[in-house]
Parts: C-alpha cells; structure tokens; sequence
C-alpha cells in the first residue's frame, strides 16, 4: 500500500505542477505571476 500512496502523490505532485505551469503561462502580467508564485509556495511550500 505505501506504493500505492507514494505513486499517487507523486502523481498528484506532477498535476499540481502541470496546474501552476498553465496558469503561469496564461497570464502576460508579471504582478499575477508574482501573485501565483507566492500562493503556490505558501500553499505547497
């Protein structure tokens, strides 16, 4: 079981990832990236 876990984490990790990279490149305004930055690393960090 702690396979399982390891490799849904990891999985989950590599969306999460996949989520901030999309809206970084979304957005043209570097006080939104900045903002994005911040709430990503508070939120995961």
């Amino acid at each position: 079981m702690k396979m399982i876990k390891r490799f849904r984490e990891r999985r989950n990790h590599a969306r999460q990832a996949r989520a901030i990279e999309r809206a970084l490149r979304a957005t043209d305004s570097p006080a939104v990236r900045d903002e994005i930055l911040i709430a990503a690393q508070r939120f995961y960090g």
